[in-house]
């Protein structure tokens, strides 16, 4: 059985791998073949320089998975920059759930269209940065210079401060060591942690759609019958008799005068009839 010390140091490089197999989805059969038919009439394979150093095994593994590495075996002239485990592995526990799309992009910017090396770096003019393409600029989907590095030389000591060109970058790294270079077609380079640029890693996500929630429509309501005030019809009344002091007129009585000349007419007629009537009988 292997000793305990060994089981404990086993622990974080399987704890690393799986994370970085739910990370990074798994290319096909047909990818892996495709990869090595580049591979085999490239000048160089990055992924079996880094091979050689197992303390870029995670890099290594993320340049695989991303296909960077193809992009990498396809160029003429190539700078890796290549941070170490513990640096991947600060990122990768910070960014669990970080797109392919986002990882892909930032492997990019770890790959420089230019032959750098110690010497190179450190005739770079001082007091001032340089820029450089990186293989990310070439994408298209670099915005505001995130395609490009800034590499300042250190004022002593031969290290250099490499940075995106981006204002508002969100880490930086140093120069440690070269690790392996094929002049003038690759050389790879050890940083101390990854160099991310604004918008990749913290890249405003876009904004969920509104949810559509079955809204209740209210019953609408029963039409009102508005009813006009009727104004009271007025009521026929007889007026009011005046209220008067004095009796009401009695009705005129019949003239004396005319009663008498009715009745001498009346006479009068009855003796004309009768004297005619004697007349006759004579």
């Amino acid at each position: 059985m292997p000793p305990a010390d060994a089981h404990s140091s086993m622990a974080p490089r399987l704890s690393l791998l799986v994370l970085l197999v739910l990370v990074v989805p798994a290319a096909g059969d047909d990818a892996a073949e495709a990869a090595a038919a580049a591979d085999a009439g490239s000048a160089f394979n990055v992924t079996e320089i880094l091979g050689r150093f197992p303390e870029f095994r995670l890099f290594n593994f993320l340049l695989s998975r991303t296909h960077v590495d193809r992009e990498i075996n396809s160029r003429r002239t190539v700078t890796v920059l290549a941070p170490e485990n513990s640096a991947v592995d600060w990122l990768l526990r910070r960014t669990a759930r970080l797109p392919r799309a986002a990882l892909l992009e930032l492997i990019s910017v770890h790959v420089v269209l230019d032959y750098l090396d110690a010497a190179k770096l450190a005739a770079l003019p001082r007091g001032r940065p340089t820029l450089f393409t990186t293989l990310f600029q070439t994408s298209g989907n670099a915005r505001r210079r995130t395609g490009f590095l800034a590499i300042t030389p250190a004022a002593k000591g031969g290290g250099a401060v490499i940075a995106s060109a981006a204002p508002g970058a969100l880490v930086n790294a140093t120069f440690k060591r070269a690790v392996a270079a094929k002049p003038y077609n690759i050389s790879v380079l050890q940083i101390s942690n990854f160099v991310v640029p604004p918008g990749i890693i913290t890249r405003p996500r876009p904004p969920p759609p509104p949810r559509m929630r079955p809204t209740a429509i209210a019953p609408s309501p029963a039409p009102t019958r508005t009813i006009l005030p009727t104004r009271p019809s007025p009521q026929l009344t007889q007026p009011a008799a005046e209220d008067t002091d004095e009796a009401p007129a009695a009705a005129p009585a019949p003239s004396h005068g005319h009663a008498v000349h009715g009745m001498s007419l009346l006479s009068g007629l009855g003796v004309a009839v009768g004297m005619t009537c004697m007349l006759g009988y004579l």
